[in-house]
């Protein structure tokens, strides 16, 4: 029996092993062969600074997504009908439109008078990250038994205390996991605010590639933002490892 659990975790460390070296291999020849010849200082620079927008873009929009939807979402579980007809329509706009109308909106109508359109696009897509985030807590919740409820208030505790002390607690373990999943979605969905004059990763790569004549900046950027994403998607495996490591 020893045996079979030796071979077993010998075989998962050879997969895991050989998942990691591709991966390691892959980014190294293709980022070789994509990364742009003669590049100034500056424009080395540029590509670190447009990097750093977009990660300031995607945890500026996180970050009031997951405030305004949590709120939005606990604002439905109070049952007052005029109140989630409104929610219900908020979120369907939000889903129910493109991302770059969004940010258009946000530019070029409601914060007009901004000089600096970057803290226009942060609240564009907090806003819409915050339907998709209210909906992802909605379901978490819903996933507890509802007798857990039930009990709580059986034993006395208010609709606050049960929700807070109860159900909450047991439903943080599937909400993380789509949180940490929307904020890869929102930092891919950053690629679009150079459309509103934002230099991002994006928009400097393509800045970059009209400039030396060669589609290089362009494989680069994609290099770039799959290492990413490789990554904030190995941090999200690890968050949920270690909730359901108690299970």
């Amino acid at each position: 029996m020893r045996k079979l659990i030796f071979i077993i975790r010998a075989k998962i460390l050879k997969e895991k092993y050989f998942k990691i070296l591709f991966f390691v291999l892959i980014v190294f020849v293709v980022g070789y062969y994509s990364y742009p010849e003669g590049l100034s200082n500056s424009q080395k620079m540029a590509y670190v600074t447009s990097y750093l927008t977009t990660l300031q873009l995607t945890f500026g929009g996180i970050f009031i997504g997951i405030i305004a939807g949590f709120m939005l979402a606990f604002l439905k579980f109070l049952e007052i009908k005029p109140l989630n007809f409104l929610i219900d329509e908020y979120i369907d706009v939000i889903r129910g439109t493109p991302i770059l109308i969004q940010l258009m909106v946000f530019t070029f109508i409601v914060f007009a008078t901004w000089s600096n359109s970057l803290y226009a696009a942060i609240i564009a897509l907090g806003l819409n990250s915050s339907a998709y985030v209210a909906e992802i807590v909605r379901s978490g919740i819903n996933s507890v038994d509802k007798g857990q409820m039930e009990a709580s208030r059986a034993m006395g505790l208010s609709y606050t205390q049960s929700m807070k002390e109860v159900v909450f607690p047991q439903a943080i373990k599937n909400i993380l996991p789509a949180l940490a999943n929307e904020f890869i979605s929102l930092f891919k969905e950053t690629s679009v605010v150079g459309m509103i004059g934002i230099l991002d990763l994006t928009m400097q790569s393509q800045s970059l590639q009209s400039t030396l004549f060669t589609a290089q900046p362009i494989l680069f950027a994609a290099v770039i933002y799959y290492v990413s994403v490789k990554f904030f998607s190995y941090l999200a495996k690890l968050l949920e490892i270690r909730l359901n490591k108690h299970d």
